[in-house]
């Protein structure tokens, strides 16, 4: 039963993170930049990940790659600025 109330959770993080990228885009004309790109990024695919790992369609080493993918992408950016 906590496995839906998991799911339900990261859509609602990932539906928030979309209207607030549409809200700063449409609304306040913001570009779409690299740290925009990350931030979708991040709350996107973290919770899709917390979710397929806790209902075991993913494996614990593939978790941790797909991590270790994530986290690698976003601190990219932090040595060129």
């Amino acid at each position: 039963m906590y496995n839906v109330w998991i799911a339900l959770i990261a859509v609602l993080i990932m539906a928030g993170s979309l209207g607030g990228v549409l809200y700063l885009v449409i609304k306040q004309q913001t570009a779409i930049t690299n740290k925009l790109i990350q931030l979708i990024a991040v709350t996107f695919v973290l919770p899709l990940l917390v979710t397929l790992g806790i209902m075991n369609v993913l494996g614990r080493e593939t978790i941790g790659t797909l991590l270790g993918v994530v986290v690698g992408y976003v601190l990219s950016g932090f040595g060129k600025e």
